[in-house]
């Protein structure tokens, strides 16, 4: 297992929101001894806010309808930035 470390940046599964997978920074990583896994938080981009991951659960080659998601969520952002100014 690759060690993360605050910066990276993650495609992971998710179980909760809309869609069952997310993307974005790691903001926090710690190891859960429990577990035996490393757990993170990271500011997820595709469904937004602050979520929690584990290090088992990451995604090492997304499908092309989990990238699609993700620009149609950064544009959808973008139109609303341009509405604000």
């Amino acid at each position: 297992m690759e060690e993360l470390k605050v910066g990276d940046m993650v495609w992971v599964n998710l179980k909760g929101p809309p869609n069952d997978y997310g993307y974005g920074e790691i903001t926090e990583v710690w190891f859960e001894k429990k577990l035996n896994v490393q757990l993170f938080n990271f500011h997820c981009l595709v469904n937004g806010g602050l979520r929690m991951g584990r290090s088992d659960n990451l995604i090492k080659k997304p499908t092309a309808r989990m990238t699609a998601k993700y620009a149609q969520s950064r544009k959808d952002f973008a139109d609303f930035m341009k509405t604000k100014r």
